[in-house]
């Protein structure tokens, strides 16, 4: 009896050559194709990874330098606002309460007069000879000018007294033999004033 196979037996033979020739490659590949499938996988989830960090990194970069670009741009700006607001406020604080000031001071008849006083006697001093012309401020009346001024200083005047010309302050004094003009209007004493008192007042206003 024991050479006799039963359908059982013969089922299980078939069952088994199917397994070896057929489901167990087919499962063999199959794991390969997983572990390929895992490898390759994970090459793209590390190259993901490279590839974000490399954008991040440029990113970041960028925003660094914009950022640099608008800190500069941003420094440039203020330096230049600060220094239109120094000009403007040198301008209207310094340089108008300063011609307001000549302007006041040198429309003085007394002062007016010493100022010619001054340059008559510069003159005699260096020698200079030939009549005078002196101009003062048109607001100023001639006649309280001449009436402070020494007898001997309007006789050295071409006219005897001192005109009035377009001034708003100061003097000008015309030789005309050598054809020279001596200004000392409120304008030119301004310049001069404010060449050696503007540093001070930078300073004072804005620190050194």
């Amino acid at each position: 009896m024991k050479g006799i196979e039963t359908g059982k037996d013969k089922v299980k033979k078939i069952c088994d050559v199917l397994r070896r020739e057929t489901l167990e490659p087919a499962m063999n590949e199959a794991g390969q194709i997983v572990h390929a499938a895992k490898e390759q996988a994970e090459q793209i989830v590390s190259a993901a990874q490279k590839e974000t960090q490399k954008l991040k990194e440029e990113a970041r970069l960028e925003i660094e330098r914009q950022k640099n670009v608008f800190q500069s741009s941003l420094n440039q700006a203020c330096k230049q606002a600060m220094q239109a607001l120094k000009q403007s406020i040198e301008e209207k604080l310094f340089n108008q309460e300063l011609s307001k000031i000549l302007a006041k001071h040198t429309s003085d008849p007394r002062v007016l007069v010493q100022l010619i006083d001054a340059v008559v006697k510069g003159i005699e001093k260096e020698g200079i000879g030939g009549s005078l012309s002196v101009y003062i401020p048109a607001a100023v009346p001639a006649q309280s000018v001449n009436a402070l001024l020494a007898q001997n200083t309007l006789e050295k005047l071409k006219e005897k007294s001192i005109l009035v010309g377009p001034l708003t302050g100061g003097i000008e004094v015309k030789l005309h033999h050598d054809n020279i003009t001596i200004d000392i209007s409120d304008a030119a004493l301004k310049e001069l004033v404010a060449n050696y008192i503007r540093k001070d007042f930078r300073e004072l206003i804005f620190g050194a």
